[in-house]
């Protein structure tokens, strides 16, 4: 938790598909609650709904000027034309969640505000909890991803999955 304290579940944890198909929802995050985890995901929820109606399996939030957020309950993690993989910076309106950070800890992740042109363009993208781990995504609306999953995705995933079994040792 953010307060540094371990909880443990009691029930399995939900099984996911190996990949994930995302479809972009518009969402302008307000300042007043940028980085506040709440106990309300009505608007999340909401988004998923919609993404689900679209045809995906999950939302990918994008402001209304085009750049990338995160998904509702996720952290979207790709790798560039460029090669760079990269997330969103949390002063563009994410949450800084534990996993993401633990994975911006172990890897050379670069930070930043970036255009969903970015994401359209790269060659692997997957998402990051604690619930999920990580997991590939296949297609972003109609593009589709040409590495699921991807060497990347794969190496965060082995780094977490070193990650947890360390911090729980």
């Amino acid at each position: 938790t953010r307060g540094g304290r371990r909880i443990a579940a009691i029930e399995t944890l939900p099984s996911h598909a190996e990949s994930i198909t995302l479809v972009t929802i518009t969402y302008a995050p307000t300042v007043i609650l940028n980085g506040v985890k709440s106990l309300s995901y009505a608007a999340n929820m909401q988004a998923t709904r919609l993404a689900r109606a679209a045809g995906g399996d999950e939302a990918l939030l994008v402001t209304p000027g085009g750049i990338v957020l995160e998904a509702p309950t996720s952290t979207l993690f790709w790798v560039s034309a460029g090669g760079a993989l990269r997330t969103t910076a949390v002063e563009v309106g994410v949450l800084a969640s534990i996993t993401r950070d633990r994975l911006i800890e172990s890897l050379d992740i670069e930070l930043g505000e970036f255009p969903l042109q970015d994401v359209l363009d790269s060659s692997e993208a997957f998402l990051a909890s604690t619930l999920r781990e990580v997991q590939a995504v296949s297609r972003v609306d109609q593009n589709s991803l040409p590495s699921v999953p991807g060497t990347r995705t794969l190496e965060a995933a082995e780094r977490f999955r070193a990650i947890v079994e360390t911090e729980l040792g």
